[in-house]
């Protein structure tokens, strides 16, 4: 099953002129990836997502914490979630090939409540496992609707359903099943993440997340590391240098004028900090991906 999955999705990718970066496909919230060569480190973020590998290795950091994972392994990333992340094993003979399915929160909470309780885990933003036969067989429909558009809106909903029940069934769903319950550890740093993200630009205090958590503030600053592998501080401000690394790459905004629309008070700290995280200065980085 993955060798020929792999083929209708390099032809598909060769069709689509996408070249080597992810694209979606027909079915709503499932996007293709096929990468020709390794590729460097490099900063991004994701939201809640479900990651299949067919093919090749990818890495991704966060904090002290590095996960490798290759082919028929799944990738579950629970929370919003800055990381470092390159792909490690691709060539043009065999490149790094995978599909990604949005997760939906909403599902996932009303699934949770039909699924037995189980002891918790360990708490974390994301998490590797070989693939469930289950769940590889369900993304291959699912990626297979694609050829039958028609069937799109009656079938894909009720698949995806099935993919997030295994999901939250799988070795490493604990995570997810954590996220679904609002009592949780892993439900108030969610909560905490979507106030910063919901408006990035403001630096949210670190009292007011804590609250908005329902913890103390060394609990949830704990607790946040933990899960994401960085303090809340710093999290915001990746954020941000994300949101400001897409504007500059897109030339229509000045450094300064970048700075100010994500909320910095200094171009020159701006500036700093854009180097420190991304290697290079704002205006080096935009020439660079000209």
């Amino acid at each position: 099953m993955p060798d020929l999955l792999i083929d209708r999705i390099v032809t598909l990718a060769d069709a689509s002129g996408a070249g080597d970066v992810p694209f979606a496909t027909l079915v709503p919230g499932l996007s293709v990836v096929r990468t020709r060569a390794p590729t460097e480190l490099v900063h991004m973020v994701y939201a809640p997502v479900f990651c299949l590998v067919l093919q090749g290795e990818k890495q991704i950091v966060t904090g002290p914490r590095s996960v490798a994972f290759g082919r028929m392994d799944s990738l579950i990333v629970s929370l919003d979630l800055p990381a470092l992340s390159r792909i490690t094993l691709a060539s043009a003979a065999a490149p790094y090939v995978a599909l990604a399915l949005e997760l939906d929160p909403a599902l996932l909470r009303d699934l949770a409540a039909e699924i037995p309780a189980r002891p918790p885990r360990e708490a974390l933003a994301f998490a590797t496992a070989p693939a469930d036969a289950e769940i590889a067989e369900a993304m291959a429909r699912l990626f297979s609707l694609s050829d039958k558009p028609e069937a799109i809106p009656i079938l894909a909903p009720l698949i995806r359903q099935e993919i997030h029940y295994w999901l939250l069934s799988s070795a490493h769903g604990a995570m997810l099943r954590d996220l679904a319950h609002a009592d949780s550890r892993a439900a108030g740093i969610a909560r905490a993440i979507a106030a910063i993200r919901q408006d990035f630009t403001q630096t949210q205090p670190v009292a007011s997340l804590a609250r908005l958590a329902g913890m103390s503030v060394s609990a949830f600053h704990d607790h946040f590391r933990n899960i994401t592998g960085t303090s809340p501080l710093q999290f915001q401000k990746q954020l941000k240098l994300a949101a400001a690394r897409r504007l500059i790459l897109m030339g229509e905004l000045s450094v300064a004028s970048t700075a100010f629309a994500v909320g910095y008070e200094s171009p020159t700290q701006f500036s700093r900090d854009y180097s420190r995280l991304f290697g290079a200065s704002p205006l080096k980085d935009r020439q660079l991906a000209a």
